[in-house]
């Protein structure tokens, strides 16, 4: 293996991203981009039961041209509600040794886990970055491995990982930014020490505390959230967790009560009036959890909260100011 490591946040889609290899996870079923992979695959002639794999089981698959990459690395992971920071950097860790015989890989292509999922988009893309750099120094990978492309189909998310990453690193000694600020090198040498955001993220995640965020994720709400939500809970020493309701099915159900039962505070934004967020709310009363409610028009409420206090926002600005005041007061 080299002494060099280039790690990039490109964008596009994994399975049509020229690579010499992709990196998916099995986590007991198919989600997002595995499982978009594994029906180009079934397509290609490959067997269903090739998927199958149990925790920490592993599958190299052959892609028989169907993606941008001749060969396939499915992981065996525990199920989604269990497949937390720590896990992802344990999973990127275990990939690289497992690639170590394949001296033909140069380039490793794969997706980052969480942001869907219920876990903060920052510290997730730290935990993978942080396993994959883990294990380079200590001399885990394919012999000739050079790159490792985190391919991302949103290119707004594409800009915030790259941002979380280059934050992450700090002023780390044997790190150097890349061209365009996609990504960037870093040496192999006896010296190499992580910057705690990124030394952190997956070995003591759990131990931070976080805020959950109850709303739909609705393209004309997503400036809200990223800027008027986040930067506050962030600016409170929050980790920022909530989950897409378009995959609201048994097990995310579950996720989301876990993620509940652990918060520090729920923010709920109710604009939209979209029941699956009201159900939420009724969830963290019932657990007596401070819980922050907020919406853009009162028109848009369908109960009385008259003997709640709710938030109404005028603009993102005008949120954030208000959401940081709420925060410094509860937490």
């Amino acid at each position: 293996m080299g002494d060099t490591l280039d790690v990039v946040v490109d964008l596009g889609d994994v399975g049509e991203t020229p690579a010499d290899a992709v990196l998916l996870k099995y986590a007991q079923g198919f989600h997002g981009a595995d499982g978009a992979v594994s029906r180009r695959l079934e397509a290609a002639g490959v067997a269903m039961d090739a998927f199958d794999l149990l925790p920490g089981d592993h599958r190299f698959i052959d892609t028989r041209r169907s993606l941008g990459a001749p060969l396939v690395l499915f992981l065996g992971t525990v199920r989604l509600r269990q497949f937390g920071y720590h896990e992802i950097r344990q999973f990127s860790v275990r990939a690289l040794q497992l690639l170590e015989p394949r001296h033909e890989v140069r380039h490793l292509a794969c997706t980052v886990h969480g942001p869907n999922y219920g876990l903060d988009e920052d510290e997730a893309v730290l935990a993978l970055v942080g396993g994959f750099v883990d294990a380079f120094q200590r001399g885990s990978g394919p012999r000739d491995l050079t790159r490792i492309t985190v391919v991302e189909l949103n290119p707004k998310r594409v800009e915030r990982l790259r941002k979380a990453i280059a934050l992450g690193l700090g002023l780390t000694p044997g790190v150097e930014p890349l061209m365009g600020a996609t990504g960037f090198r870093v040496r192999r040498t006896s010296r190499f020490v992580q910057a705690p955001p990124m030394a952190s993220a997956g070995a003591n995640s759990n131990e931070k505390p976080h805020a959950f965020v109850a709303m739909p994720f609705a393209p004309e709400l997503e400036d809200t959230y990223h800027y008027g939500i986040l930067n506050p809970v962030k600016a409170a020493g929050l980790l920022c967790e909530r989950v897409d309701q378009a995959v609201f099915d048994g097990p995310i159900i579950q996720r989301i009560r876990d993620r509940i039962d652990t918060a520090k505070v729920v923010i709920a934004d109710l604009s939209l009036a979209n029941p699956n967020v009201y159900l939420e709310v009724g969830y963290a009363w019932g657990r007596g959890k401070p819980t922050l409610m907020l919406v853009r028009d009162v028109k848009e409420l369908r109960f009385d909260v008259s003997s709640y206090r709710c938030l109404v926002y005028r603009n993102i600005r005008h949120l954030e100011e208000m959401l940081t005041q709420e925060l410094q007061r509860i937490v």
